[in-house]
């Protein structure tokens, strides 16, 4: 079973080599805006759908994401899924 931990280290890993983000600039919790803080954008978020599906192999649909704003959101989605398809 995937633990949210090792969601959280692997999106940490995507957002700093896949679209290099400098994380000691940011103070990262579950309460940082993904768009505002981070500076990322719709098709950014579709790149992170993408890689954490391959990289777990589940299915996401942008729908799941749609309400998500914030890192928190994103995990919960992503741990969401995961315990659905095992």
């Amino acid at each position: 079973m995937t633990t949210r931990e090792e969601v959280d280290a692997f999106v940490r890993n995507v957002l700093e080599s896949d679209f290099s983000i400098d994380l000691s600039e940011h103070d990262l919790n579950d309460e940082t805006n993904l768009y505002e803080e981070l500076d990322l954008d719709s098709i950014d978020a579709v790149d992170i759908i993408v890689l954490v599906q391959k990289h777990f192999n589940i299915s996401l649909t942008q729908e799941d994401f749609k309400d998500v704003r914030n890192y928190g959101g994103l995990l919960d989605v992503i741990c969401r899924t995961i315990e659905a398809a095992s």
